[in-house]
């Protein structure tokens, strides 16, 4: 046990990544049976959420085929189809918690102890899936697309946890509040589907190498390596461009130090973000922005270089 464990934090995170992925896979396959018999048996309501978790399943699936198959299919056609699946995901819990709105069908209720479980677990799979997505900011699209679906499916635990907390602290009837919170969930999802589709414009993931011709009235003549600091962020992993220079030529990577809060250690991590999950959306917003101002680093990377001289002779796709 203990030897599995050591291999496994060994792995790489791209490694842990797809290890990781196959058992979420598994595991949503299983569930959306379980849902489709429940649906048979139970109430018509559990096949909406079971189609929820096939949409799931098949967005992980084709992340999962696109890192360890790439030859099989290009990037473009893979990525379109997991951001569809991930907004029909969206849409159908939206229309699962629409349903539920206006369905005589109850919604479960919970003692204050299994609440209190419920949320418990559910704040730790947000903190861990929004590490993740943070932690997959520029490590490739197939990657950020895994930890991208892993928050999507802890947002809908976020409404179970809503569901569970306001079952047993109101004594009305609050269905109507679950449910509607639901949808906005849904919608959440919906709209990260989307930026599935317009990521690969606004990421700089495929556009890291750059190589410029270092030119005769350049000041870059007498260096050896040339590092360049081109974001500023007290919160967030700052990107450097970082080349070497070799006869005259200067190759070189734009590179994303890792984030000053995530070298604490995870478990510490965990228990910041429990104790202050206010804190985590406006972080997570924040990210967001970070990102869409930096889809013009490379740019501006273009820019700095021919104010020291350098024209630019390629700017190399890593896959």
């Amino acid at each position: 046990m203990f030897g599995w464990i050591k291999r496994y934090r060994a792995l790489s995170f791209e490694d842990r990544t797809i290890f990781n992925a196959r058992f979420s896979i598994l595991f949503n396959l299983i569930l959306a049976i379980g849902k489709l018999i429940l649906g048979f048996f139970a109430n018509n309501v559990f096949f909406v959420t079971a189609i929820v978790n096939i949409f799931m399943m098949l967005s992980r699936f084709e992340c999962y085929l696109g890192a360890t198959k790439p030859h099989r299919r290009s990037f473009r056609y893979r990525n379109n189809f997991v951001g569809t699946f991930l907004v029909l995901a969206g849409i159908g819990y939206a229309i699962y918690m629409f349903l539920l709105l206006f369905s005589v069908f109850e919604t479960s209720d919970y003692s204050m102890f299994v609440g209190i479980v419920i949320a418990f677990i559910s704040f730790v799979e947000l903190g861990v899936a929004i590490r993740g997505c943070l932690n997959a900011y520029g490590v490739g699209h197939y990657y950020r697309n895994i930890k991208m679906i892993n928050l999507c499916s802890a947002l809908t635990a976020i409404a179970l946890t809503e569901m569970a907390i306001m079952s047993f602290a109101d004594e009305t009837d609050t269905k109507v509040f679950d449910c509607w919170f639901g949808i906005g969930v849904g919608i959440i999802i919906i709209i990260l589907g989307i930026y599935v589709f317009i990521a690969p414009l606004v990421s700089i993931i495929d556009r890291k190498h750059n190589v410029y011709k270092i030119t005769e009235n350049s000041d870059l003549l007498e260096e050896e390596r040339f590092k360049f600091k081109l974001t500023n962020s007290k919160f967030y992993g700052n990107y450097y461009y970082i080349g070497k220079i070799q006869r005259n030529i200067m190759d070189g990577l734009v590179l994303q130090e890792k984030n000053p809060i995530f070298k604490w250690n995870i478990f510490v991590l965990i228990l910041v973000i429990l104790l202050s999950e206010i804190l985590i959306f406006p972080y997570a917003i924040g990210a967001v922005i970070f990102h869409f101002r930096n889809a013009g680093l490379i740019k501006k990377l273009d820019n700095l270089m021919s104010t020291h001289g350098c024209i630019k002779i390629e700017e190399k796709e890593e896959g």
